[in-house]
């Protein structure tokens, strides 16, 4: 089979400048002797305007659908707590109408996923997500499944426990709770005794609930996650953890992101700084190679195909996952353009 048969057809949203824009510009740039690319939109899905292919064999890469999202799940004037069940359902329901469709529209041809839209939302579900990991053998943060605040009080209180109360189904670091003895931050707001979620991607600054057992009894009827604080390697004055892009059996790129000491998360959507792979050299190069293992069997246990993981390491050199992410925000490109090497990698794999 030529290659020149083969078809890549990319698929997100114009919003989308954080891997989508940035992908299509790289595209722009780029003159393949091997594939046709093609870039579509998930309005054009919608409205039964996808572009005809004529190639046998079409590979399909997806992106987030940021239109889809903020008009029918995150929507303005939606009055539920972010992260909930509802939001995965409508989620997974958007990537089963899609897969049909694709199916539809360009049956006959032989179709690969980079992400299969049926698997690319289970990231979504963090207690299956730790689930299957932990199956697997992979290390995840260490789950407590009580939902009485007097249990979460004594862990905190007489065990010295910190803990992370996560939404079940979020991502960028949003309706995240910490505790530990003396400390307690939301990044969701308490008012009326109703745990009110803030309405932009960003923003979702933490404030202190120190001791509020009216919050700690609202979020523990959420959907919530609940788990033990990592006990991470101490390094410098800041808090970090190491986001790893996985495409199939390959690392493309490690991105060490920081905060400062007191921060909750180094998620760059809290105020985390995106750091250059020199601060790799911090650590042991087992530790590091360790790690790149570890990223490439938590997308293969996931069964999906390209994915950031986020990593942190313990005191004793452990390695954690602690979030996955099948659509991952793409590092800045002055520091290494992601695009790039997917295009590349994409056009140097087999696809028979």
């Amino acid at each position: 089979m030529l290659l020149m048969n083969t078809t890549v057809l990319v698929l997100g949203d114009e919003s989308d400048w954080e891997s989508y824009n940035l992908f299509c510009k790289q595209l722009q740039k780029h003159h393949s002797k091997k594939l046709k690319w093609v870039t579509a939109t998930y309005d054009l899905l919608e409205k039964n305007g996808l572009p005809l292919i004529e190639s046998d064999t079409l590979i399909i890469y997806l992106f987030f659908p940021f239109a889809y999202w903020d008009k029918h799940i995150e929507k303005e004037g939606y009055k539920g707590v972010y992260g909930n069940v509802y939001f995965y359902n409508k989620f997974r329901a958007f990537w089963s109408e899609t897969h049909r469709i694709l199916r539809k529209v360009y049956r006959g041809k032989k179709i690969h996923f980079i992400n299969h839209p049926l698997k690319i939302a289970i990231d979504r579900d963090k207690e299956l997500t730790k689930t299957i990991l932990s199956e697997k053998g992979i290390n995840t943060p260490m789950p407590y499944y009580t939902r009485k605040y007097n249990d979460i009080l004594k862990l905190v209180g007489q065990e010295n426990k910190k803990l992370f109360l996560k939404v079940r189904y979020g991502s960028m670091g949003k309706g995240i709770t910490y505790m530990e003895k003396g400390n307690w931050k939301t990044n969701f707001r308490f008012e009326g005794g109703k745990i009110v979620s803030l309405r932009s991607e960003y923003g979702w600054t933490f404030i202190d609930i120190t001791d509020n057992v009216e919050f700690l009894k609202e979020i523990l009827t959420k959907d919530i996650v609940i788990e033990e604080a990592i006990d991470t390697y101490k390094l410098d004055d800041i808090i970090f953890d190491l986001r790893l892009y996985a495409f199939y059996d390959e690392m493309l790129y490690i991105l060490p992101r920081t905060n400062e000491k007191n921060a909750i998360t180094a998620n760059i959507s809290q105020g985390g700084n995106e750091r250059t792979t020199r601060f790799l050299k911090k650590f042991p190069k087992k530790v590091i190679d360790r790690a790149v293992k570890i990223g490439i069997r938590t997308i293969k246990a996931m069964n999906i195909n390209f994915a950031g993981v986020d990593i942190m390491i313990g005191k004793d050199f452990s390695v954690y996952v602690v979030e996955i992410n099948a659509f991952p925000g793409f590092p800045k490109e002055s520091r290494f353009n992601l695009s790039k090497r997917i295009i590349q990698r994409i056009e140097d794999r087999k696809w028979n």
